[in-house]
């Protein structure tokens, strides 16, 4: 009987405990109807507590608060708007958009909701990231100081990315700006740099060619995707996405790579929620905040001080131009948000320079300071150079007569302009960059050497050397420190090689005819063979 005493005394000492403990609680869950529906965005009335950028569902549909009226909000449908008809019921989430951010995503396509794409299920689904959030303030950034390899050497060596930065990729349609963004992210898969990329906007073809690409190369990253016939709330919403995701690595100590392929397309998407929502027009016919809705994004990107992690965000946003209108209104708008801007000529890109960067128009006003010093010191002024020649190739086409001095200039350059030159999906290492610079420093050695064989001779060089070098090449691929003697060293391995097969003294070979056949190597393909490879972008 004392057990049984004892047991009622402390069930009803738990009922005390638990009676004191109690709060009362209320959930307010407001509900809303539907008044019209058109063109995908929604007149709800009956929500007075709901924010902007809210998400409402109407049954399983969700939709997107941008519009607040004192009588009703206006929403845009995320989801298939079939179920959203007039009469609908109308819930508030008190929840913003968000994504699923976490390692189950890399190597996956997804939606701005995270949904998957690629037609395998999400298993496992991280913390909810959301969509938009306030950039770093300034005393949790670094310096930016180290530097991102985009293994395209044009710009590698004048005009370097350092990790953190945010450097503008621009030009007309059809010049490479896809193909550059896919070549920056397939080098990334040597390092430890997390590649996203953003598709707004894009042809699902397109999208998914990239994607081939990207799982061939390996690595680590993830496809955000809002293809052409998306809604155009999706394609809004599509590079606020893939900024979350990144930002989830850089939170944590890593590194990430965003490229936003193209952020036209998506100021496009928001002039017709604007024009949906009845806001007024502005500069050429763009909403006047379309200048915020970009500088909240970009702005987030950064290199965090150590006591924030270290981590880095580098942003590579995208933008068309028309005609080579650099001073329209948004490449205008998103030269002043970025640290540089990498220009494409449809010109170069005609005439076949690939990848077709404008040397005079592009700068890098932050990665200078992350650039290796032996990449300064063998790029030196190439820069410069090269620019000067493009300009003064244009003038020598009148067809004057040029003085000696003249004539080198212009066969120096069409060289330079020759080993620029790079095939699409090829990114190269640290090495062969520094190799082909190194070339390029030694003006005698590398005027020696036909015009039309500068590709060719410029690969064997590559591969002679590594095999030559194994463990120095090793070393300047994980990114180690290159000392002054390794570079007088690599010089003269160069300059040894060089002589080898076109010795000093020896004329190059006019345009148009074959280079030299070496004795000590495998026979010299044709010009014509070593360029067939070169696939447009």
């Amino acid at each position: 009987m004392d057990e049984l005493e004892r047991a009622v005394e402390r069930i009803d000492a738990a009922f005390a405990r638990a009676a004191r403990a109690f709060e009362p609680r209320v959930r307010v869950l407001e509900e809303g109807r539907v008044r019209s529906v058109g063109d995908g965005v929604a007149d709800v009335s009956g929500l007075p507590g709901v924010g902007a950028e809210e998400l409402l569902r109407i049954g399983e549909a969700r939709a997107l608060v941008l519009g607040l009226e004192p009588d009703r909000v206006q929403a845009v449908v995320l989801d298939d708007t079939h179920e959203v008809r007039r009469g609908a019921r109308v819930r508030a989430t008190g929840r913003r958009a968000s994504i699923a951010a976490g390692r189950e995503l890399l190597g996956r396509v997804v939606d701005p909701l995270g949904r998957p794409l690629d037609g395998r299920p999400l298993e496992r689904r991280g913390a909810d990231v959301p969509l938009e959030r306030p950039a770093p303030s300034i005393h949790e950034r670094g310096a930016v100081h180290r530097p991102l390899y985009t293994g395209v050497l044009a710009i590698d060596a004048m005009f370097p990315i350092g990790r953190g930065q945010r450097e503008l990729v621009v030009g007309d349609e059809g010049t490479g700006k896809t193909s550059l963004g896919i070549d920056v992210i397939l080098r990334q898969a040597r390092t430890d740099v997390v590649g996203v990329y953003v598709a707004v906007g894009r042809r699902r073809a397109e999208t998914w060619r990239a994607v081939d690409a990207l799982r061939e190369a390996g690595g680590r990253w993830v496809v955000v995707a809002a293809p052409e016939d998306a809604s155009p709330g999706l394609r809004y919403l599509a590079p606020y996405a893939g900024c979350a995701v990144a930002e989830y690595f850089m939170d944590r100590g890593e590194h990430a790579l965003v490229v936003y392929d193209d952020l036209t397309s998506h100021a496009v998407a928001w002039r017709e929620l604007a024009l949906l929502l009845r806001r007024p027009p502005g500069r050429e016919a763009f909403p006047g905040d379309v200048f915020y809705l970009h500088s909240r994004l970009l702005e987030r990107a950064t290199q965090l001080s150590p006591e924030r992690g270290g981590g880095s965000l580098t942003a590579l946003p995208v933008a068309r131009l028309e005609s080579g209108r650099l001073s329209a209104y948004l490449p205008t708008n998103l030269i002043s948000i970025t640290d540089g801007q990498i220009v494409l000529s449809q010109t170069l890109f005609a005439a076949g320079q690939l990848p077709a960067i404008d040397a005079g128009l592009s700068v890098s006003r932050v990665g200078g300071k992350a650039q290796p010093q032996a990449f300064r010191e063998l790029a030196g002024k190439l820069r410069l150079e090269y620019a000067s020649f493009l300009e003064l190739e244009v003038f020598s086409r009148i067809g004057t007569r040029l003085e000696a001095s003249v004539e080198r200039r212009l066969a120096r350059g069409r060289r330079l302009r020759a080993l620029l030159k790079q095939r699409r999906l090829a990114p190269y290492g640290v090495f062969e960059e520094l190799v082909q610079l190194a070339w390029a420093a030694d003006e005698a050695r590398l005027m020696r050497v036909p015009e039309d064989a500068i590709a060719d001779v410029a690969d064997r060089l590559v591969a002679d050397l590594r095999g030559q070098e194994p463990s120095f090449a090793e070393r300047v691929d994980a990114e180690e420190p290159v000392s002054s003697e390794d570079r007088e060293r690599l010089a003269r391995a160069i300059g040894a090689w060089i002589d080898r097969r076109y010795p000093p003294g020896a004329e190059a070979a006019p345009e148009g005819e074959a280079p030299p056949v070496s004795t000590d190597g495998p026979p010299e393909e044709s010009p014509s063979e070593a360029s067939s490879g070169e696939a447009a972008r």
